[in-house]
């Protein structure tokens, strides 16, 4: 599949603005494009889930994510730099609400810190910078009564542009990379209306926000396509015509906001990227129909639809944001009762898991509940469990008859029997589920922080719990199971990633380790997770190259690896679940 045009425009056209947000947290412009960069490969490889739900937040959000979370030590900055003196959190609160330009609440939802927090923050930076740095401030007749001359144009920020050239005799073409922003020439408003905040800011915030832009514009010129591009690929399910006349709307979008001379990044970029033509799909493409009563076809894998004329609420989709449903006759359903798609507020992915057999799925609905449907008999049965505050995983045992809840390490986890109807909660600290066996038996992880295990941040104890099987648990490195892990029909092999990427086996009673060991990361492949053991000796994980995806069986007895060869997934992407597989 080819790469996405409008990735490329987003690119060009926002990464240096991301670069110079990076530069006034680092205050170095060689790390700055080390952070733009990584923030923009993270959020970019999720393109197609991102593209039309706020793509700024997204990068913005990874972005202060990795700034925060080094190390606490207060990072270098030019001598003289006013945020020099400013610890991580304080400067990221300046830089998020005076450069970025965000309120306080939608400043929370990127930064991942409470509003009370941030507006302590800045209470400590102006109080900071009155003392260190007096000169910053001038009372209200000082400030300037009219815009101030433009920049050089090569430190234009599409952030802030409010003068930009008529670009309607010279549109951009597919396959052109945006104008460079140096095209846009930029001047400072008096005021600042891209949010209601900085209308009536204080005078003395409104003059930092002067400084800051001052200073992001030190910041040289930084194009971050290619880099990124070359880390980055995405792949398209929808047909070619759909999504050339997607594209054309997209870019014609881009160009009329630079021309606009709107402001605020995140709010600007995600309108941009939310405006669409006014049709719910292009020549050639039909919603499909909702899932019927009953589906005696079982399910190959499923993929989240997408909606191109209006914004997608993940919680409650419209019907083309929907689940569709492949089945292994290639029949498209989709699946109107639960939650579909990328939640931006909290970035998240809403929760589908398919049993082995393909007849059965479980998922959440709009009102939260967690529904295991039997697709053959139409029966949906819940899961009595409370949410948590992680990312929903969901899982099923080989036969379809157990299905697991946790949430990414945070509070309890559940394991639902279909047959019963009743539900058990696998209790513990940080618990994940990891994998199901035909008996009940789940296989658990518990993570924690720990200062006194020489080498390690913080562990894991895997355990064996319910079904004719229990264990106390051994420790193992978290990074044993960051790609998930399967069990073996002997009810106690689980398939590992290492590290290293290499499949390994374990004895989920010993946690001892044996057989071969085989890399999987040959030919520039990232491992996405381990999917299922197709036998007592073949495992079947799935990988990608960073544009496609391939489903690899291993043979833990000889370590061969080979493509598993079933035409009918061909088109599954980086996270779509997966059913059943060719028999």
């Amino acid at each position: 599949m080819s790469k996405s045009n409008d990735l490329s425009v987003f690119l060009a056209t926002y990464g240096p603005s991301f670069a110079r947000t990076a530069y006034l947290l680092t205050g170095d412009a060689d790390k700055a494009r080390e952070l733009a960069g990584k923030a923009l490969v993270a959020a970019c490889r999720r393109w197609s889930a991102i593209r039309y739900h706020r793509p700024a937040d997204a990068v913005l959000r990874e972005l202060y994510r990795r700034f925060l979370g080094a190390t606490g030590a207060r990072l270098p900055a030019p001598d003289g730099h006013p945020l020099a003196g400013l610890a991580p959190r304080t400067r990221a609160a300046v830089v998020v609400t005076l450069h970025d330009g965000l309120s306080l609440p939608h400043a929370a939802t990127v930064t991942g810190l409470w509003v009370g927090a941030l507006d302590d923050e800045l209470r400590r930076a102006r109080t900071h910078l009155r003392s260190s740095h007096p000169d910053l401030f001038t009372t209200p007749s000082d400030l300037p009564t009219t815009p101030v001359a433009p920049r050089p144009p090569d430190t234009a920020s599409p952030w802030t542009l409010s003068d930009a050239p008529d670009t309607a005799s010279s549109p951009w073409t597919l396959g052109t990379a945006a104008p460079p922003p140096s095209a846009f020439p930029e001047t400072f408003p008096e005021t600042f209306p891209e949010t209601p905040g900085h209308q009536d800011a204080p005078a003395e915030d409104r003059v930092l926000r002067a400084v800051l832009l001052d200073l992001a514009a030190e910041m040289p010129h930084t194009d971050l396509t290619a880099t990124v591009l070359n880390r980055v690929a995405t792949r398209r399910r929808v047909r070619a015509s759909v999504w050339t006349f997607a594209t054309v709307g997209l870019t014609g979008t881009l160009v009329a906001m630079l021309a606009a001379g709107l402001s605020a990044v995140a709010d600007n970029v995600n309108e941009a990227m939310a405006r669409r033509s006014q049709s719910p799909g292009g020549p050639g493409y039909e919603i499909p129909g909702p899932l019927p009563t009953a589906l005696p076809d079982p399910v190959g894998f499923a993929y989240p639809g997408y909606c191109r004329d209006s914004d997608v609420d993940a919680h409650d989709p419209l019907p083309c944001g929907q689940w569709v449903l492949t089945t292994r006759s290639g029949t498209e359903w989709r699946l109107p009762d639960a939650r579909a798609g990328y939640d931006a507020a909290t970035g998240a992915y809403m929760p589908l898991a398919l049993s082995q057999d393909g007849h059965r799925l479980v998922y959440q609905n709009p009102q939260g509940r967690f529904l295991v449907h039997d697709l053959p008999t139409g029966v949906v049965k819940e899961i009595d469990a409370t949410a948590g505050d992680g990312e929903a995983r969901l899982g099923s045992s080989p036969d379809g008859r157990y299905f697991s809840l946790s949430f990414g390490g945070s509070g309890a986890g559940a394991v639902l029997d279909f047959s019963t109807g009743t539900t058990r909660t696998v209790r513990g600290q940080g618990v994940e589920i990891l994998a199901l066996d035909d008996d009940g038996t789940s296989v658990v992880s518990e993570r924690r922080d720990t200062t006194d295990v020489p080498g390690h941040a913080s562990v894991s104890t895997l355990r064996l719990d319910g079904g004719r099987t229990r264990t106390r648990g051994f420790r193992i490195d978290p990074a044993l199971v960051e790609h998930g892990a399967a069990l073996a029909p002997d009810g106690h092999s689980l398939a590992l990633v290492t590290a290293d990427d290499e499949l390994v086996t374990m004895d989920a009673r010993t946690g001892r380790v044996a057989g071969p060991r085989t890399r999987l990361d040959e030919d520039d492949l990232e491992v996405v997770r381990v999917e299922r053991w197709l036998s007592r000796d073949k495992v079947l994980v799935r990988l990608w190259d960073l544009e496609d995806v391939y489903l690899t069986e291993v043979d833990v007895r000889t370590g061969e690896a080979t493509v598993f060869d079933d035409s009918a997934t061909e088109w599954i992407d980086y996270s779509d679940p997966l059913g059943a597989l060719a028999e």
